[in-house]
């Protein structure tokens, strides 16, 4: 079942989100545009025919298996096995699955890919073209193959092992190791507390091979499998194919038993602490476990949304004091999530300030205590049942344009779990009938989720240094203890009323029209000189997006403002519009599908957001009031910088932190222009200053060019545009940006350090950059050079020297304020293989600079561009990116047709040529992050 309310309202903490039990069952409906059934071998399949993306599909292989299944001699070979599906096949040996689906533009990693869990593995290959029935036939094959037909070569488990050593190591992260520490209290010492997925890696390095074909031979088999296949394709053949294909199968004889494994509720208070040098802030976490539902049907529901609706006011209240400079805490937060199959959790969360654990802790449970005296009010639950409502309205205006891969991951859980998968239809239907019923004692019942204290647990997690601080249990306790014998007045819910813009404001006149070449699009410009472009699209039902620009952003302050001018956007955004401040306006846009952000780049100001077409007059309006009428909140952003200050105590341990800036610094050659987050930026940030540079930078309508794509009608919403956009002010300035020439040093430039690490992992970023001509054919050549360098790191580096678990390659092209392209590459790596990787990675950029590139290589690349640029034509985003392209730089837009003739004309020479011309002489940028010996 679609989890709208979930998805807005539940936070996930420290866990994936795991749903009901997998031997459960529904007595929910289920859709009835899903052909389902269960072949004599036990194998489940569903078909669902879906247009979006038109003339695509996904395939799906789910299967009910996964890491808790493993004996100790095992752990870690789950997932070792998801690797090797793509290692050797029945029917495609070695890598010619992949490199077949390549060849037809599906791509490793993007279209093919596949996770682990606890309980379940789930593989995909999406968006295949549903025009070559070949490559669907071929689809099946491979779902067929990973059934039964996995080849688990030695060789090729030889040479997986240090891929997935790699894996291990850039996955054993301080979020990872904090987890492990506390996983046997959270899960109450059960296997799930030893099987963290990735494994041991003892285990990893030195298994026999027997014992992974032995977990393949045992789990994978048609009882624990289902085939998902949605897309634009014609059910019943799809399904004729499924039967046809996987009734060959064989179960296996006297198969063992798919045992389900529990967590155990517990009879007293549990409490843990987990310190880790690289953990940068303190939390507090109180867990209260539950039984999962055994079966899901309307009461579940209802309880479920009755749950979301209690997480989301009292948060919302948390929310409002996590913005008062008093307030001890950082972040506070309650919701729930389903720890596994057969347990659940409500959760209480706090992040607190520096020397403030009691107090923050004391804050978050006097508003659990406020709702179990006073409950929540009439007025609260109103504005929630609104947003929910409209969320569900949203989603079924919504309903032809849901993707498949959507569709099928939610295919794949009513599978594992029994979560309902009923029609978009019967969804709004009970929503209609439910969301009503839901009184307000009913929510504030909720409440009682949070008073088992026996079968829960206190989790501290933190940095590990003699000035972090961490509560005891007892004194934790007597915080709850204290609490119930002192005065909690009931909450005040101050929601204002007044109209979001209350002058009378009159249309303004159009002067002239323009037009894009080659679009659809058309273009206004106002009487106060703001120029408006409206493309009207039937991508999406309930949205309209909009983008806006000017020139000259933070490039038009001085460096010693750039902390202040930084922070600009954000304080507005932090103190609300007109007369409603951040709080009034949340709550007066409850039920609104809306949003809108102010952004101020080094050459550019504007914004963006979007709008359901019944709520862009209230975009409009808020786009209107940043302008006329912005908020800035001294208090506001008093309680932003003790938060920030709170953050950097503990800077100094964030290795992450400490690369970005490395990398910053060593892009800009140390320019005094450049900005690290830290106590001198902190410490320069000056509120009359921001208030300043916002008040310049977002004014004068002239200077602006507002862009709408979406489901936008010119007769409706052109008037709103003339009433609102027609009527901030204008100055008719002419300004653009000034270029600092800010860029790395001429040459090489070389930045190593080293750091602490609990893990020892040396992390490479390495870049050449340079100028070219900025047009068209040369950022296509660019970008098939980042992709065929691609697939030979993942040749050299990841196949052959097992030396990372992956490779970056990231191209970029900007054509202001100098046209100039930049190739980044990173990965993370043992420390002692350093060296012989850089040493490839230089040498793939010379082999691509002196010889022509693999033909079969650049074929596949080709059809992954055209694939990819018929899909991203059926986007918003698409036709977004292809005006503001044009109005910001002149970019003329090229159709389908003339951009596929330009794909097929470059050739293996032209890349070598184009590769030799811009990469041999570069300047060239390498920060490489050690572990301290």
């Amino acid at each position: 079942m679609n989890k709208i309310v979930s998805l807005l309202f539940v936070s996930v903490f420290l866990c994936s989100g795991l749903a009901s039990q997998a031997q459960n069952t529904t007595t929910i409906p289920l859709n009835p545009k899903v052909k389902h059934g269960k072949l004599s071998n036990g194998l489940t399949y569903y078909v669902m025919h879906n247009e979006e993306p038109k003339d695509r599909a996904s395939f799906y292989f789910v299967q009910n298996v996964g890491a808790i299944l493993e004996d100790d001699a095992q752990n870690g070979l789950a997932h070792f096995l998801e690797h090797m599906a793509f290692n050797g096949l029945e029917n495609f040996p070695g890598k010619n699955m992949i490199d077949y689906l390549e060849k037809n533009g599906i791509l490793f990693g993007r279209d093919i890919n596949a996770y682990t869990a606890q309980d379940e593995t789930v593989y995909n290959i999406s968006n295949i073209p549903v025009s070559n029935e070949g490559l669907l036939d071929s689809a099946l094959l491979v779902l067929h193959d990973w059934s039964g037909g996995l080849l688990l070569e030695g060789k090729e488990i030889e040479s997986e092992r240090g891929v997935i050593h790699e894996e291990w190591r850039t996955r054993r992260n301080v979020n990872f190791r904090l987890r492990s520490a506390t996983n046997h209290v959270m899960m109450n010492n059960s296997k799930y507390a030893d099987r963290d997925v990735i494994g041991s890696l003892d285990i990893i390095d030195n298994f026999e091979h027997q014992s992974l074909r032995d977990y393949y031979a045992k789990w994978y088999r048609p009882d624990n499998q289902a085939v998902v296949v949605v897309g634009d394709v014609d059910v019943a053949v799809i399904e004729a194919k499924v039967k046809e294909l996987f009734s060959k199968i064989p179960m296996p004889e006297n198969a063992a038993e798919r045992v389900y494994y529990t967590v155990e509720d517990s009879k007293e208070l549990a409490y843990v602490v987990a310190k880790d040098k690289e953990a940068k802030n303190p939390t507090i976490m109180w867990l209260f476990r539950s039984d999962a539902p055994k079966v899901n049907n309307e009461e579940t529901l209802r309880k479920d949304m009755a749950k979301s609706m209690f997480s989301s006011m009292l948060n919302a209240r948390l929310s409002e004091k996590t913005k008062k400079v008093e307030c001890p805490a950082m972040g506070m937060e309650f919701g729930s999530f389903n720890m596994t199959r057969t347990k659940a959790a409500d959760y209480i969360y706090v992040s607190p300030k520096m020397g403030t654990e009691l107090e923050a802790f004391a804050e978050v449970q006097m508003e659990l205590e406020r709702v179990i005296r006073h409950g929540f009010t009439a007025s609260e639950l109103n504005r929630t049942k609104v947003q929910i409502q409209r969320s569900y309205e949203s989603y079924y205006a919504n309903r032809e344009k849901i993707k498949n891969d959507d569709w099928a991951k939610q295919l794949g859980d009513f599978f594992l779990k029994a979560e309902p998968f009923p029609s978009i239809e019967w969804e709004m239907e009970f929503a209609a009938k439910i969301i009503p019923a839901i009184s307000l004692e009913e929510v504030n019942a909720q409440v009682k989720n949070y008073s088992n204290v026996n079968n829960s647990a206190l989790i501290l997690n933190g940095p590990d240094n003699a000035e972090q601080y961490y509560p005891t249990k007892a004194e934790l306790l007597a915080v709850v203890t204290k609490l119930k014998s002192q005065e909690i007045e009931a909450y005040k819910d101050d929601a204002g009323d007044t109209p979001l813009v209350d002058k009378k404001l009159v249309a303004a006149k159009i002067k002239t029209t323009f037009k894009v070449d080659g679009m659809d699009a058309k273009g206004y410009v106002l009487a106060n000189g703001a120029k408006v472009l409206i493309l009207p699209t039937e991508f999406s039902k309930d949205q309209i997006s909009f983008s806006s620009f000017s020139f000259g952003g933070s490039s038009l302050v001085d460096t010693k403002d750039l902390a202040s001018a930084d922070i600009a956007t954000s304080l507005a955004q932090i103190s609300g519009v007109g007369s409603y401040d951040v709080t009034q306006l949340q709550k007066k846009l409850a039920g609104k599908i809306v949003s809108l952000k102010a952004n101020l780049g080094e050459l550019t100001e504007g914004f963006s957001g979007s709008a359901s077409p019944q709520d862009f007059e209230t975009l409009l309006q808020l786009l209107y009031l940043n302008f006329e009428a912005p908020r800035f909140d001294q208090e506001a952003l008093n309680a932003q910088l003790a938060q920030w200050r709170n953050y950097v105590i503990n800077k100094k341990v964030d290795n992450e932190a400490a690369l970005k800036d490395s990398i910053a610094l060593a892009n800009t050659n140390h320019s005094a222009r450049t900005l690290l987050f830290g106590e001198e930026f902190i410490n320069n940030i000056d509120f009359n200053k921001a208030v300043e540079v916002y008040k310049d930078r977002f004014s004068d309508a002239s200077d602006f060019t507002f862009v709408f794509v979406g489901n936008i009608n010119p007769e409706v919403h052109l008037p709103l545009i003339q009433k609102y956009i027609g009527n901030i002010s204008s100055s008719n300035r002419k300004e653009t940006f000034v270029d600092h020439q800010e860029g790395p040093a001429k040459g090489k430039t070389s930045t190593i350090f080293e750091r602490e690490m609990a893990v020892p992992k040396t992390t490479v970023s390495y870049s050449v950059e340079g100028e070219a001509e900025y047009n068209l054919k040369n950022r296509l050549m660019l970008n098939m050079i980042s992709q065929l360098l691609s697939k030979r790191y993942m040749v050299t580096i990841r196949e052959e020297e097992g030396g990372s678990y992956g490779v970056g390659v990231r191209p970029s092209f900007s054509a202001l304020p100098v046209a100039e392209f930049s190739l980044g590459i990173s990965f993370d790596c043992n420390p002692d293989k350093r060296d012989r990787l850089m040493e490839i990675v230089r040498e793939e950029i010379t082999n691509i600079t002196e010889k022509p590139c693999d033909a079969n290589d650049l074929t596949e690349i080709k059809n992954n561009f055209k694939k990819s640029r018929e899909e991203s034509e059926l986007q918003d985003g698409f036709w977004m990116g292809s005006l503001q392209n044009n109005l910001m730089y002149g970019t003329e837009f090229t159709n389908k047709e003339d951009y596929k003739k330009l794909i097929d004309n470059i050739s293996s020479k032209d890349i070598q040529a184009f590769a030799s011309k811009i990469l041999k002489e570069v300047d060239t940028v390498e920060v490489i992050m050690n572990p301290k010996q």
